[in-house]
């Protein structure tokens, strides 16, 4: 990526997590958001999000790749993993070689199941504002040794810019509204799991290639990714806009 490019997006990626105050905000398509910037901007091969609710209990808010998905699950399953450690030591994570005696021993059964899906190294880093925790962003790599540095001071950047803009939104909001507010995230991350195997079945794709075009038709009409998967659900959606004549079928 060219220097002018990618300051360019970095630009766009600090101006959009800050831009909270919006009419409709939807948290999963701000933390959806923001694991985008993530994995255009830096050296990852996919990134997640963990946030803390009203209870103090972690919940499993969003993934760039289904994979990422599945090992935010698996933390909160296995009670144990980075993101874990993230939110209860109020600190960054790694970055930890999966295959090494500090993931094996930590995290035993997380680390095996993130192997298993190809990733080799992993970190975790904070959504925090001074000693507030409200969440762990996880960043994760196929190749050893990755994750380096200056990712992952980028990387904290782009969680603290999405902290404060998630904290000023919350201030907006009345406590009912907060304490609701992950309960409606969770309840969009199952039409936006609906929506992806409906596009999958029409087109003959993988689910990660329809949840790609879903956020890129989204993000190209300035559209909340949680309505147009509604719509793909519902049935009012125009299939035809996400279909590709060169689209890559199933095995």
């Amino acid at each position: 990526m060219a220097q002018r490019e990618r300051d360019e997006r970095l630009a766009r990626a600090f101006l959009e997590l800050a831009d909270t105050m919006t009419e409709g905000f939807h948290l999963v398509d701000f933390l959806h958001v923001l694991a985008d910037h993530v994995t255009e901007l830096l050296d990852v091969g996919a990134a997640g999000v963990i946030m803390v609710d009203a209870q103090g209990r972690l919940v499993d808010v969003t993934a760039s790749t289904a994979a990422a998905h599945q090992l935010e699950e698996a933390q909160l399953e296995f009670d144990e993993g980075p993101c874990r450690d993230c939110c209860l030591l109020h600190e960054s994570v790694g970055p930890v070689d999966l295959a090494g005696p500090g993931a094996v021993f930590r995290w035993p059964r997380f680390a095996k199941a993130a192997r298993g899906a190809g990733f080799a190294v992993v970190a975790a880093l904070p959504l925090r504002l001074r000693e507030e925790v409200i969440g762990a962003l996880n960043l994760f790599h196929t190749r050893p040794g990755a994750l380096h540095p200056a990712d992952l001071r980028l990387g904290q950047a782009l969680a603290d810019a999405a902290t404060i803009g998630l904290l000023h939104q919350r201030l907006a909001d009345d406590q009912a509204e907060r304490v609701g507010q992950l309960q409606t995230a969770l309840n969009s991350r199952i039409v936006i799991e609906q929506a992806k195997g409906v596009l999958a079945a029409c087109c003959g794709i993988l689910p990660d290639e329809a949840f790609g075009r879903l956020r890129a038709h989204a993000r190209a009409h300035g559209s909340s990714l949680t309505l147009l998967c509604a719509q793909v659900v519902e049935g009012t959606a125009d299939i035809e806009l996400f279909a590709s004549p060169d689209t890559p079928h199933r095995s």
